[in-house]
């Protein structure tokens, strides 16, 4: 793993991140395990507490109100969020217009534009294009490699 600014962030910058990732993943009306593994591995990241982590996981079935989060972060922490939402929205191999709309709106909220923001969404996509590459070479392929 690469370092990220995310371990930057105050503890409760942390968790208003991994808050956001959440509410991301759930956007599309299912959370699947793709996506709960990549909200956990954000958190690991994070060196979230253990009890804070069974704390966040209980709003996998029950997450924060959103307006009220997007009022409490600023606007570094929102583009981290943006970056971060925008692999977990992918993870499951495509992006939902409902998750869409929400990556719209934080980005909206963060002042980045929807044309960054939609050079954001190419980048995820050449990421996973190098994940597979990187799978590719060592012989460790995985269900959709070949589609990237």
């Amino acid at each position: 793993m690469f370092p990220d600014s995310i371990q930057l962030l105050s503890e409760n910058g942390r968790k208003r991140h991994a808050n956001l990732l959440i509410i991301i993943a759930g956007a599309d009306g299912e959370l699947v395990r793709e996506e709960i593994a990549a909200i956990e591995s954000a958190m690991g990241l994070m060196m979230i507490h253990p009890n804070v982590r069974t704390e966040l996981r209980s709003q996998f079935a029950d997450p924060i109100d959103l307006d009220l989060l997007l009022k409490e972060m600023d606007a570094a922490e929102l583009r981290l969020a943006l970056k971060n939402g925008a692999i977990v929205a992918a993870v499951d191999g495509e992006y939902d217009n409902n998750e869409i709309l929400l990556l719209k709106k934080i980005a909206a909220t963060a002042g980045v534009s929807e044309a960054r923001l939609k050079q954001l969404l190419n980048w995820v996509r050449n990421m996973w294009k190098l994940e597979a590459k990187g799978r590719q070479i060592v012989g460790s392929p995985m269900q959709g490699d070949d589609s990237q």
